[in-house]
């Protein structure tokens, strides 16, 4: 499926079937310009009959259809793909309702029966009426959908400045030149350097001085895309209270909460973890557990499903905590972990693991675990500010950025035992 799509492959319990169920069962195979679209009838619970196919129906003209051919009691599966949401929405503002599925997981047999677009169609309605369709992919609503959208793009505008950085490195080093320092700003600095002393005659000069535009472009894309996230987060208590976690900035916090949403379709913390990516395979059998676990461990990696976003920013505050919070609990934990012998990366997916967990507690408003101490979370807020700007602070009506660390640390922390060291930060 596309990264880019509003739909999230974390599932939701289907149901158990009643006798209230909808007389007609649709299914859509869906794609960027056409729908296939299969209608049966399930008035007669033992029989279930076709009653309708069409094929190759426009987007624009999907309403139109289902206005004129299909019942109101119905149900429709959507073949999960980087629109089924946007066409989801679209059906439940008409009053139908609409459902996701993933059909590669259907009965583990669907795969086997895909001939066509209309054969898809007809594979979900049937899987449905059969009670092989378990559970429905969750979607996010409008204003989380939005807030995804934003995700990806800065993740789009962190990527393309790597490669970008990667090829001005690579263009420096074949050309003999000096190499570029890491920092952005020096970097263009110090190509621009470059580019006055060869002149613009050859095209090594003219390449690095577009390459040296572009980079000064997507720095003030990644800028602004910051300055959305930030203003956000300023604004939602809960992501707020997430920066509580030590090596969880602001946009670790948007982060999550675009992606999470709603925490409580996670039963368990274990459950939110395994949706982040940053739970251990499981490929064991007999006594193979018990004895890895009196080793040390099941010394099992990581699992490829599971959210990349959430595994690289939470992995990121895991470094974070080892590097600069090694006297917090945490921290102190990671490095006993490192000293004993195990691997850097495998402690920080372990840590990774840890700081999930607690923030799956902080977003259901559970006593906060192994919080971090007023006096660094009021540095993080001090970044906000910088960050949002103060005409931004005004505007949500703070008069100064004292008076929002003021209100903030008494929202979150006024009800706890005050640190020595956060009386010295807030002054």
């Amino acid at each position: 499926m596309n990264s880019n799509a509003t739909t999230t492959l974390r599932t939701v319990k289907r149901p158990a079937r009643t006798e209230d169920e909808p007389r007609y069962v649709v299914g859509i195979d869906a794609y960027s310009k056409v729908l296939a679209i299969s209608v049966w009838d399930w008035s007669d619970r033992l029989n279930a009959a076709p009653c309708g196919d069409f094929r190759s129906v426009p987007l624009s003209a999907m309403a139109k259809t289902y206005a004129r051919n299909i019942d109101p009691d119905s149900i429709t599966l959507i073949e999960a793909s980087t629109n089924s949401a946007a066409i989801k929405r679209e059906l439940n503002e008409l009053g139908f309702r609409a459902e996701i599925v993933r059909s590669d997981t259907i009965a583990g047999k669907e795969k086997l029966r895909k001939v066509c677009d209309m054969q898809d169609a007809r594979n979900l309605a049937r899987a449905y009426i059969k009670g092989d369709v378990k559970e429905f992919v969750w979607t996010p609503s409008d204003k989380y959908a939005n807030y995804r959208d934003i995700a990806f793009a800065y993740r789009d505008a962190c990527k393309d400045l790597k490669r970008l950085s990667n090829r001005i490195w690579n263009m420096c080093s074949q050309n003999r030149l000096a190499l570029p320092p890491s920092s952005s700003v020096a970097k263009v600095k110090h190509v621009r350097s470059l580019v006055a002393g060869i002149g613009k005659e050859g095209f090594v000069g003219i390449r690095l001085g577009m390459m040296a535009d572009d980079y000064e472009r997507l720095m003030k894309r990644r800028e602004e895309l910051d300055r959305i996230m930030a203003c956000i987060v300023i604004g939602d208590m809960g992501m707020l209270r997430l920066m509580q976690l030590p090596g969880i900035s602001h946009k670790a916090a948007f982060v999550t909460w675009a992606a999470v949403e709603d925490p409580c379709r996670f039963e368990t913390a274990a459950k939110l973890v395994a949706y982040g990516g940053l739970s251990p395979t499981l490929d064991t059998s007999g006594d193979e557990e018990v004895r890895a676990a009196k080793r040390g461990g099941s010394g099992k990696p990581l699992d490829h499903d599971g959210r990349r976003d959430l595994k690289f920013f939470y992995v990121e505050a895991a470094n974070t905590v080892m590097n600069l919070c090694s006297k917090t609990a945490l921290g102190k934990w990671g490095w006993r972990r490192f000293n004993s012998g195990k691997p850097k990366l495998k402690v920080l997916c372990a840590l990774g693991h840890k700081l999930l967990t607690y923030a799956w507690h902080i977003m259901l408003e559970h006593p906060t675990p192994n919080r971090d101490s007023e006096a660094m979370f009021l540095r993080k807020l001090a970044r906000l500010c910088r960050t949002v700007g103060d005409d931004k602070l005004k505007s949500l009506g703070y008069a100064t950025r004292k008076d929002f660390y003021r209100k903030m640390w008494e929202c979150i922390y006024s009800h706890l035992p005050v640190q020595p060291e956060s009386e010295s930060a807030s002054s």
